[in-house]
């Protein structure tokens, strides 16, 4: 073991470092998928009905995951790259949807437990943001071991832009052209008109943008 072990690490140091990193994390976005629950992948739109996995991204659950053929998930060349994103459609009646052209960002957390999350088209989100539809335990404290009895839908409109280390609770309602601050709380129920400017914890509206795109 010892010689096959020394073996292996003289491979690597002569191995060309861009092919080695390529190979490295061609085997985890395979491996991930390899394990995820594959048959409640959706693809929708036009092209070739195929996902865009960029780096480690795994799926599981019992409900429905409708994608675009132009979502991407992962970015190379960005913190977290070799780190899985995680994407659950826990309960049947669980959904989760991407628009066409969202692209997310590593370390994603998706995890609808009986009502949905859908983001819309052009979104682009940045690493570790996590999307919750419930508050994934029952608040009460003699049931708090049980499921959340009332999971609301959260709904990310179009062109939204994410920060990094976001967190978006239940029942959470985001318009189009919107751009989240890094770091940003959004609490249960909090809504957002377009073209919001969103920060803070707990989040709230601090500016608006005007139609050139500009903080106004």
């Amino acid at each position: 073991m010892q010689k096959r072990l020394e073996r292996l690490r003289g491979l690597i140091s002569r191995s060309n470092p861009f092919d080695l990193e390529l190979w490295v994390r061609a085997l985890l976005v395979h491996f991930h998928f390899h394990v995820s629950d594959k048959g409640r992948v959706e693809i929708v739109g036009e092209g070739a009905r195929t996902l865009n996995f960029l780096t480690p991204t795994v799926f599981k659950g019992a409900g429905r995951i409708r994608l675009s053929t132009t979502t991407v998930f992962g970015v190379p060349r960005s913190p977290g790259s070799y780190a899985c994103s995680y994407v659950e459609a826990r309960t049947p009646d669980s959904l989760i949807e991407a628009g066409p052209g969202t692209v997310f960002n590593n370390r994603l957390t998706l995890i609808s437990e009986g009502a949905s999350i859908r983001f819309g088209a052009r979104c682009l989100v940045g690493a570790e943001l996590q999307v919750m539809d419930s508050n994934l335990h029952d608040l009460r404290l003699a049931h708090r071991r049980e499921p959340d009895p009332k999971p609301a839908d959260v709904l990310i409109g179009d062109d939204v832009f994410i920060g990094s280390r976001v967190t978006i609770l239940k029942g959470v309602r985001v318009g189009n052209g919107c751009v989240i601050a890094a770091g940003a709380v959004l609490q249960p129920r909090f809504e957002a008109p377009a073209f919001s400017v969103i920060a803070g914890n707990p989040a709230r509206v601090v500016s608006r943008l005007t139609e050139g795109g500009a903080i106004d």
